[in-house]
């Protein structure tokens, strides 16, 4: 494989991520947090706060951890190369930039502050109720974000390899076509 073919690899690798992410939070959205609002309160934080410990595992964190990793470096060989350099490098970084800021700060400055708080709460009081509606209502909210973030990614990194394919196929000698 050639050197300039690392950017595809990596596209696909961003497609891939992206795209896990984008089912994690769908089923967290539209299934997980339904099931869990269902429960009463206490069993719903319990829980909730269970499934935060659990869900810190290596193929998790390796999806979760390495999709941003490649979008920055997918970023940075964009700016490289410059931004208007071509249809692809476009795609590439809006669809970079999206999942860096929709779904990797978003979860860093809205869902791990919810979850600590969730786990700093001692169920058991009355306040076991409103506790959970404040935290299931935003925290399901801005997690749509996330999903939609991780979803408009993998449609920008998938647009971004179909056209980088038919860019370098163009631009290929014919003798090597």
């Amino acid at each position: 494989m050639a050197i300039k073919d690392l950017q595809s690899v990596l596209l696909q690798a961003g497609v891939l991520g992206s795209g896990v992410l984008s089912g994690l939070y769908f089923i967290f959205s539209f299934c997980v947090m339904g099931a869990l609002n269902a429960q009463p309160p206490e069993v719903a934080i319990a829980t909730m706060n269970t499934i935060n410990l659990v869900i810190v595992n290596p193929p998790f964190m390796l999806v979760f951890m390495g999709t941003p990793i490649v979008s920055g470096w997918l970023l940075f060989t964009c700016f490289k190369e410059g931004l208007g350099a071509s249809l692809d490098n476009k795609c590439t970084a809006a669809g970079a930039l999206v999942l860096l800021l929709g779904e990797f700060l978003l979860t860093a400055v809205v869902h791990v502050p919810k979850n600590d708080g969730l786990a700093a709460y001692t169920v058991g009081s009355a306040a076991d109720a409103s506790i959970w509606a404040a935290y299931y209502t935003t925290w399901t909210a801005w997690n749509h974000v996330r999903m939609l973030a991780s979803m408009a990614t993998v449609v920008l990194l998938s647009s971004a390899l179909q056209l980088r394919a038919a860019r370098l196929t163009v631009e290929q000698p014919t003798e090597m076509r």
